[in-house]
């Protein structure tokens, strides 16, 4: 919870194997502490796996689409959010920017379209495809994109990325805040540097 406030802030740095593991205990502790609010901070989260980005999506919306994914044929194959899982109705935002790719991209853009959450910072990075790896005989590797990833009212991540509802630039040389880590022992807010 950030001090003296009903809001919680609630970091998500990549989407690994084990985030919706520890996001379903952090949501129970949230709600527990009686949360009017909750700040998702997707700020500088590179991505990581679909499933966890599916499974988290799914923490805040119970019906609907998480993505769509378009194939070189330009058929479509849309990922559900999944079922029999807790579902948080706290009203909540979503921070964003330039390091806010790939997976976290997909959270965003269902969360929007879902109309559950509103985005405030600066376009994300703009990763959008499915990439997958074919090695050559000199022990080198081809990377090719085979699918593309759009939100599931259709809209393009790759190459654009998502413009947040609200855009919020940094001034040069600041660095996103993140509440914890800004705390001096005097109790003061020591700027973020880079």
């Amino acid at each position: 919870m950030l001090p003296g406030t009903t809001i919680a802030h609630l970091r998500l740095a990549s989407f690994a194997a084990n985030v919706t593991a520890e996001l379903d205990p952090a949501l129970a502790a949230i709600k527990a502490q009686g949360a009017t609010g909750i700040i998702l901070d997707l700020r500088d989260n590179p991505g990581g796996l679909l499933d966890q980005a599916v499974a988290v999506t799914s923490r805040f919306i119970s019906k609907g689409n998480v993505i769509q994914e378009k194939d070189i044929n330009g058929k479509i194959t849309t990922l559900p959010v999944l079922k029999n899982v807790p579902v948080t109705n706290t009203t909540m935002i979503i921070l964003v920017n330039q390091g806010t790719a790939s997976a976290a991209e997909i959270v965003v853009g269902a969360l929007e379209d879902a109309g559950r959450a509103k985005s405030i910072g600066a376009t994300t990075f703009g990763t959008g495809t499915v990439l997958v790896q074919f090695p050559l005989s000199d022990g080198s590797a081809l990377v090719l994109a085979i699918q593309e990833w759009l939100t599931p009212s259709g809209k393009t991540i790759w190459h654009t990325g998502l413009t947040p509802d609200t855009v919020v630039a940094l001034p040069d040389r600041c660095s996103p805040a993140i509440p914890a880590s800004r705390k001096r022992h005097d109790g003061g807010a020591d700027p973020i540097q880079r």
